[in-house]
């Protein structure tokens, strides 16, 4: 038999009655899953049901927005109607047990056309109404008999109320059960996303860092435990014809794109670094390039160039930590830092020049390795002071320590507990090589440039006793200071360096142009355009290192 078992009640709607329908129909999608199997536990509940109250068909009907569906049923095949003709949407008005002994002689189902013989021929039936913890009726547990009327006791009618409660408890561990499956579904695809982007990451972080004559880097990364997304924490270590540079950034977020975008910095700044730019126009043209990435994502970055054979620094940094030198004291090293990379579309990067003059040890670090979780009720800047401190006592308790050690130590206290990655640079120098010397001058804007050039080079030179190369020395700064005085107009600096061993002294004159120097064809009675002629023959080579937006113009020649 296959029967609806649906009410009309004649007097109201049970909208006028139930409430906020939104709200019951949300709770019914939360707690019943129509297109899935029912609890295999509810055929022994409506079976129950008519035992108990004696009535041959029993059902549990689940009332959506158009349907009653009956997801289990005793006596007949269960189905699905309308909800307009259904006795127990209306018996949901009731707010509790409706039962009818005869509802024939009923007013509430006398004309309904489940009892009046135009649908069905009910006579005895009971609905006791599914109820949430939140009091949003899901439908009803009914029962009902089509042949002869039926009073239920007063044990009878509470039996069949607590049977409506089992199913809603049936329900609510299903319910708690796609929870779950849910959540772990959601974190399986959650770790397969880390597991993708942690690949990516390690695939794009080098495998192995160079080496130079007197210096040696030790790195680590720590992948942060905030869920399982992974970050764009990245270094790298790159080894040029003048400096050995070192980089250190962090891509903000926390997902694949970022691990994407971590990939895409790093190539470009290593490529800006590989031409020659110095550290302040590698991050110029990295962040004039982030410009034309999409997407909102930046990046924090710190460089720094060291000059193996003299010891000398250059340091710029967008919006990332400081570096932190150990070379007795403990201490950052001064920069002034630009904003963070792909945020200010023509945003400049101050560079900042330091010297070592002996043995030291240098370390770059992400903000992970100092931002700690809270600890003891601290805020966020009381626990990154805390770990900051902590940092700076490792390194100062650390100069007989080997590199390893050191790292390991520095990220003992976030290992395990760190919600963002921490990666670090552990760098020793030993210090500037024997018998390399070396001096700078700022040289002013104008003509007296040249006169000063040549005073302080003959200075220089006399204190380095190397006045033998002297003159030719001169006619090679006076050219190169000329030149960027008539072509660029830009202030102008004098470098000097004596490399001992190679038996070489190094001019450099440094300028506020990208255009280079080309030697040009004059005639013989020109008055101009020799400078660089002049400087090839004199020199044994000359090249051009990019500096930001300018350039420094060197120049090499043999000493006895």
């Amino acid at each position: 038999m296959n029967a609806a078992v649906p009410a009309s009640s004649p007097a109201e709607t049970p909208d006028d009655v139930l409430g906020d329908e939104t709200a019951r129909l949300a709770a019914l999608r939360e707690y019943v899953d129509v297109a899935a199997a029912p609890p295999a536990e509810l055929q022994a509940v409506v079976r129950l049901a008519a035992r108990l109250t004696g009535l041959p068909n029993a059902v549990v009907n689940i009332i959506d927005e158009h349907h009653q569906r009956q997801l289990v049923a005793e006596g007949f095949d269960p189905g699905t109607s309308d909800r307009g003709d259904s006795m127990c949407y209306y018996a949901l008005g009731a707010g509790g047990l409706v039962h009818a002994a005869d509802a024939r002689r009923d007013v509430r189902w006398a004309a309904h056309p489940w009892v009046d013989g135009t649908l069905g021929h009910v006579r005895s039936y009971a609905a006791a109404p599914l109820l949430t913890p939140d009091h949003q009726a899901l439908g009803t547990l009914c029962v009902f008999d089509e042949a002869q009327p039926r009073q239920l006791t007063d044990e009878q009618r509470a039996g069949l109320a607590d049977l409506a409660t089992m199913v809603v408890s049936l329900f609510d561990r299903e319910r708690r059960a796609r929870l779950v499956a849910r959540h772990e579904e959601e974190l399986r695809l959650a770790r397969a996303a880390a597991e993708t982007a942690r690949a990516l990451q390690e695939a794009l972080l080098p495998h192995a860092l160079p080496t130079g004559e007197r210096v040696r880097v030790t790195s680590r990364y720590l992948p942060g435990t905030d869920g399982a997304e992974v970050g764009g924490d990245f270094f790298d270590a790159i080894r040029t014809d003048t400096a050995f540079v070192l980089v250190m950034g962090d891509v903000q977020g926390h997902n694949s794109a970022a691990a994407a975008l971590m990939g895409r910095v790093r190539t470009a700044v290593r490529a800006y670094v590989s031409e020659g730019h110095e550290p302040s126009a590698v991050l110029e043209r990295t962040n004039r390039l982030m410009q034309s990435f999409e997407g909102d994502l930046f990046a924090t970055c710190c460089l720094l160039a060291l000059d193996e054979r003299t010891g000398e620094v250059t340091v710029a940094s967008a919006g990332h930590p400081a570096p932190v030198v150990a070379a007795g004291e403990v201490g950052a090293l001064e920069v002034d830092p630009g904003p963070p990379l792909g945020v200010q579309e023509e945003a400049t990067y101050p560079e900042s020049r330091h010297r070592l003059t002996g043995a030291s040890r240098l370390l770059l670090y992400t903000d992970g390795l100092v931002e700690w979780p809270g600890q003891g009720g601290q805020g966020t800047h009381e626990a990154t002071a805390t770990g900051e401190a902590a940092m700076r006592r490792a390194l100062t308790d650390g100069p007989g320590v080997d590199a390893e050690t050191l790292a390991d130590r520095l990220l003992a206290p976030v290992r395990g507990g760190g919600r963002d990655d921490a990666a670090l640079l552990v760098v020793d120098y030993d210090g500037p090589a024997p018998g390399t010397r070396e001096n700078r001058l700022v040289l002013p804007a104008d003509t007296r440039a040249v006169g000063a050039a040549r005073d302080w080079l003959r200075t220089t030179l006399h204190a380095w006793e190397l006045t033998g190369t002297a003159d030719e020395a001169e006619l090679v700064v006076s050219e190169l200071v000329t030149n960027a005085l008539l072509h660029t107009g830009s202030p102008t600096a004098l470098t000097l360096r004596h490399e001992v061993a190679d038996r070489l002294l190094c001019v450099g004159v440094e300028d506020g142009s990208t255009q280079h120097p080309q030697p040009r064809t004059s005639d013989d009675d020109a008055t101009g355009g020799r400078g660089m002629h002049i400087v090839q023959l004199l020199a044994q080579r000359w090249w051009v290192a990019p500096r930001g937006d300018g350039k420094t113009v060197w120049a090499d020649l043999l000493v006895a």
